[in-house]
């Protein structure tokens, strides 16, 4: 059997330096922490907001604690790149995240829990973890993943991440994985390894190609028995239940991954949440953009798909004193800034799994550096691929990028992200009419709704972005009578006609069955969209009225296009009486409406579901008098209640009752200036959603099994304002062939928003030319 020796993976910086007593001797010593950290303390307080905030991070790169990180070894580049600005940690670390409520495992060895870089942290301690035979390294290694960031000379990854600590030193693989499985039972989210067995992997494999298991050819390879070894295996693959595992390559070239950072290469049940780590010196430009990049540990090999590389030169704790710091490189220090990393991404992201909180590292790892020379990529799903190199994996850690929604967000409706419905953010809209004005987006704007990314990261978006307002829009009396609008109408009488009875078919009507309204006494030139009937248009009606001793009545039915919905409609009947008082007339109608693909005019789109049907009744009211001297005062008014259907798998499941109004009154003259002219004053109310409610299952979040969270959410409709039109136009012949329209309109509450205002003028000249 071979004898076998655990290493540590470092290299420490001798020069002068002789001996671990003497090793303090190589970092200034004691230190403080640095300033300028309230707004740091603030933001990271307030938690994940998924934005950077690019004033912040550079605050943060600035601050001295985060500058004192980075050492420059003998050897490297003369523009120093510092580790954690090449992994982008100020950027990540400005979003609000800083491993709060996360615990970092370490095994390791030399261990100075009292470490002024450890203040205030919760520690948990497995075994005895004081340093062992003089090693000192595990208080520099757990420092760049966690080191505080307000107590010392410099600060980790994760400074508000908790530890769990076990020694590889005083423990065999039993002990260790006893370790492991206390870690994972402590909450450990990851698990650094800056130890392991220079061994590389071809050596254990050809051991398994003889017929032995992982834990038989470990066993055969580096010593201890294959039952512990099985154990250890065991473990590790429980820990990535709850937490991912990083281990750190040999600093020697191999040639190959080494046994220990390639384990997962022999028993494959690991691969599922493994990072493996080298090691290489870097060339940037002044942004710390990577030129180039120089190989200085193993290269990644066998285990390039699940290994990144990076810059390990650093400063960290020392186990010399409480204030005591040191300076070094190696994989030992570059695998414990990964596993900060992970630290940030599963405080960002709670229900992700291990496995996916790997990806994420892995799919966004800058590899641009080695573009020309990929060995492979690897696909990550979602259409998202990531090209990797046998030397240096996929690439530097970008745990800025990790933190930010990878390729397309999207919302997703269905039971499991895997199963369910995607659709792009833009193409999921849920869009109202004039008649709700702000009442949906008030109802949305404080809730927050979960939206996914390519790799099913989820992030929160406030729900009323998805809401599109179409508020009533001021439309010229005199463009429409430029146009014709509402006036050239097609008619054709048919049946028997006689004194008493008259059948009219109107086809081709536009603007919201605009001739029928305006027998109803619902709309003027002035006030054309005070009823539910404003909602169709291109839309053909028929009426049939019987003359009586007190005026007429009559019934009427409609079908034309939704004005909201290009896929929906409008159709109904109704019933209408009109009592002739001298020069005046009052009219009662009712109206029974039928709107496919939408509920009084709110449309939704892909996950939004529309309704199917919606059935309204209404009652109307209208009147106009004839006064001396040319004046004419008329007026209308609509009350009605809807109820609306919905099907599928939509966001939307219910629609309650609501009720609906409009109105609109008036006063005309005639022959004010010159015969012939007219002038009309109007006071409309359009149609509003004065009451009513919508039900909402909206996705919040999922779980690590990837099933979605809804939440149920039940609001009113009606808007914060009800909008008061003020309008007026002044109309006149020129000669026979020409003539001028002036008008003008004031909102309040316009769109039906409080405090709203709007106003509109138009003008209109108009010459026969026949």
């Amino acid at each position: 059997m071979k004898g076998f020796h655990k290493i540590h993976r470092l290299v420490f910086k001798t020069g002068a330096c002789i001996g671990v007593l003497l090793l303090a001797a190589c970092g200034p010593g004691g230190g403080s922490g640095g300033g300028g950290g309230d707004p740091i303390i603030a933001a990271w307080s307030a938690g994940f907001t998924g934005t950077e905030d690019a004033a912040l991070a550079t605050s943060i790169a600035n601050t001295a604690e985060f500058r004192s990180a980075n050492f420059n070894s003998a050897g490297r580049v003369a523009v120093d790149p510092h580790p954690f600005l090449l992994t982008k940690v100020h950027r990540a670390l400005s979003t609000g995240v800083s491993g709060e409520g996360q615990v970092v495992a370490v095994v390791d060895d030399g261990f100075l829990t009292t470490h002024e870089e450890f203040s205030g942290k919760i520690i948990h301690e497995y075994g005895v973890v004081t340093p062992h035979l003089g090693s000192n390294h595990g208080t520099h290694v757990a420092s760049i993943a966690t080191g505080n960031y307000g107590t010392g000379d410099i600060m980790g990854v994760a400074p508000n991440a908790d530890l769990h600590l076990s020694s590889f030193a005083r423990n065999n693989m039993g002990g260790l994985a006893a370790a492991t499985n206390d870690a994972a039972a402590k909450g450990a989210v990851v698990q650094n390894n800056s130890w392991g067995f220079d061994v590389v992997i071809g050596d254990a494999q050809a051991q398994m190609s003889g017929g032995k298991t992982a834990a038989e050819a470990m066993a055969a390879e580096v010593g201890d028995s294959s039952a512990n070894w099985q154990s250890y295996i065991n473990a590790l693959n429980n820990f990535q239940n709850g937490g991912v595992i990083v281990f750190a390559s040999s600093n020697n070239n191999l040639g190959d991954v080494d046994v220990s950072a390639g384990l997962p290469l022999l028993a494959t049940e690991l691969q599922e949440a493994w990072i493996s780590v080298v090691e290489a010196k870097f060339s940037v430009d002044s942004d710390h953009n990577i030129i180039s990049a120089s190989l200085i540990s193993t290269p990644c090999g066998q285990a390039a798909q699940f290994c990144l590389v990076g810059d390990g030169d650093t400063k960290g704790a020392s186990d010399n004193a409480n204030n005591a710091y040191e300076t070094g490189w190696g994989t030992s220090y570059t695998a414990p800034q990964i596993a900060g990393g992970v630290a940030l991404v599963a405080q960002a992201f709670p229900s992700l799994s291990p496995g996916e909180w790997r990806d994420r590292l892995l799919a966004t790892a800058n590899n641009n550096f080695f573009a020309g020379s990929e060995s492979g990529s690897t696909n990550f799903g979602g259409g998202i691929t990531h090209a990797y190199s046998n030397i240096f994996g996929h690439g530097v850690m970008d745990v800025a990028a990790a933190l930010q929604p990878i390729g397309d967000a999207v919302v997703v409706r269905g039971s499991n992200l895997e199963t369910g419905t995607r659709t792009r953010l833009g193409d999921a809209t849920i869009s109202t009419s004039g008649t709700y004005g702000d009442g949906l987006t008030r109802m949305l704007q404080e809730q927050e709704m979960a939206v996914f990314d390519a790799l099913n990261g989820n992030f929160e978006i406030r729900a009323d972005y998805f809401v599109a307002e179409n508020q009533n829009r001021y439309r010229s009396a005199s463009l429409d009578q430029l146009q014709d609008k509402g006036q050239a109408k097609t008619s054709l009488s048919f049946g028997e006609s006689s004194d008493s009875v008259e059948s009219v078919l109107y086809f081709g009507a536009q603007d919201g069955l605009a001739q029928l309204q305006t027998d109803l006494g619902l709309s003027s030139n002035l006030a054309s969209n005070v009823s539910m009937l404003s909602f169709a248009e291109t839309a053909t009606a028929i009426s049939q009225n019987y003359k009586t001793e007190f005026g007429h009545y009559g019934f009427y039915g409609f079908s034309g296009q939704h004005s909201e919905n290009v896929n929906g409609s409008l159709s109904g009947a109704g019933a209408l009486a009109q009592f002739d008082l001298g020069n005046s007339s009052l009219r009662v109608g009712l109206n029974q409406m039928v709107e496919s693909g939408a509920f009084l005019g709110m449309v939704g789109n892909e996950a939004f579901n529309t309704p199917t049907l919606t059935s309204a009744q209404s009652v109307n009211l209208s009147f106009n008098s004839s006064l001396s001297n040319g004046f004419e005062v008329f007026g209308g008014a609509e009350m009605g209640r809807a109820v609306g259907q919905t099907n599928g798998d939509g966001f939307v499941t219910n629609f309650d009752d609501a009720n609906f109004s409009g109105f609109h009154v008036g006063v005309a003259k005639s022959n004010l200036v010159q015969k012939g002219d007219r002038v009309t004053l109007s006071l409309a109310q359009p149609i509003r959603a004065d009451s009513g409610n919508v039900t909402m299952n909206l996705p919040v979040g999922r779980d690590k099994d990837g099933n979605i969270i809804y939440d149920q959410v039940t609001g009113d409709l009606s808007p914060s304002g009800r909008e008061i039109d003020f309008a007026a136009s002044y109309f006149m012949e020129l000669d026979a062939f020409s003539d001028l329209q002036f008008d003008v309109m004031y909102a309040l509450d316009a769109g039906h928003i409080a405090g709203q205002r709007s106003y509109g003028i138009g003008a209109s000249f108009k010459r026969d030319l026949n």
